[in-house]
């Protein structure tokens, strides 16, 4: 019974909310602040700029539910903080650290709540009834 409590409460500790994936426009975890905005630097629309960068995250985050190897690697995502994705140095992976650099570099504004997960690893899982995604 011992051994069963402590293995519930590891993974209980373990389950966060991957606050990316759902709704990652105004949900995301990080320690920025503001809103997706208007239009940032050299005409760019933040608004474009987000939803590319939204895909690009659900493309790199999909994974498969059982599979190994998987949601290892990490991304920095627009709040700086660390996002697991599918497989590091895939295309999408490449897609979604892009789509973050154009989105910073546009001087767009991220919508961050709180800090950054402090998780170790990824897993594959299915997030509020959308996914599998790797989380956090």
């Amino acid at each position: 019974m011992i051994v069963l409590c402590a293995t519930i409460s590891a993974f209980v500790a373990s389950c966060v909310y991957d606050w990316e994936v759902g709704a990652p426009a105004s949900t995301d975890a990080g320690p920025g602040t503001g809103g997706a905005g208007g239009s940032g630097g050299g005409g760019a629309d933040c608004a474009d700029l987000l939803a590319d960068l939204d895909a690009a995250r659900i493309a790199a985050k999909s994974c498969v539910l059982g599979a190994s190897g998987q949601c290892a690697e990490k991304v920095t995502d627009e709040c700086g903080c660390h996002s697991f994705v599918k497989a590091g140095g895939s295309a999408e992976a490449q897609s979604f650290a892009a789509a973050v650099e154009a989105f910073l570099s546009a001087d767009c504004k991220p919508s961050c709540a709180g800090g950054c997960s402090v998780v170790v690893s990824g897993m594959c899982l299915i997030v509020g009834g959308q996914g599998p995604y790797c989380t956090p």
